[in-house]
């Protein structure tokens, strides 16, 4: 039988997408007053380099950047952040009627994987409450970010894939670290 232990934290993560700097520092502002300090920015590219998914709601001017904090958060309460950055988007997008111009897409990121949350629901995804689902978009295996059916192909890009592989490695280098000074004190 298997004990019920406290559940593990992990470092937000988050892909924002916005039609200008001053909408993503307006999501950042507000994100950064709820996860506190951003860890990790990879660089800024254009969403119809990859899709033209989002032209029609967004305009084909929008730039997305993906972001990861610096401080863990109980993997309990982290259907709570897509909550609340759905709530951002609405505030934002309210200042121009009619069009949206921010998405935002949270979840978080492990030496083992990289999960995304979302309203909706698909074969892949698992209910975690407070009408959010989560999905493994990426796993990590045998030294490399492996790409999933559902994994968006940005998220390969080689520049997303270096920013990923940073991010990991010092929360890799942390989580070695924190055991180095728990074996110390034996």
């Amino acid at each position: 039988m298997g004990i019920i232990k406290t559940p593990p934290s992990a470092h937000p993560f988050v892909a924002i997408m916005f039609a200008t700097p001053e909408q993503l520092q307006q999501a950042l502002g507000h994100l950064t007053e709820r996860l506190g300090a951003v860890w990790g920015s990879g660089l800024s590219y254009k969403v119809t380099d990859f899709t033209d998914y989002y032209v029609k709601e967004f305009g084909d001017n929008l730039q997305k950047q993906f972001f990861v904090f610096e401080k863990p958060i109980n993997l309990e309460v982290f259907n709570q952040i897509k909550v609340l950055t759905n709530q951002l988007e609405t505030e934002i997008d309210s200042i121009i009627p009619c069009r949206r111009v921010v998405n935002i897409d949270p979840g978080y990121l492990t030496p083992a994987k990289l999960v995304l949350f979302s309203t909706k629901n698909f074969s892949h995804r698992i209910y975690t409450g407070n009408s959010i689902f989560a999905e493994v978009t990426m796993l990590y295996a045998h030294g490399e970010f492996v790409r999933l059916p559902w994994t968006y192909s940005d998220y390969y890009w080689e520049e997303n894939l270096n920013f990923l592989y940073t991010m990991r490695n010092k929360i890799v280098k942390i989580a070695r670290n924190n055991l180095n000074h728990c074996q110390n004190k034996f």
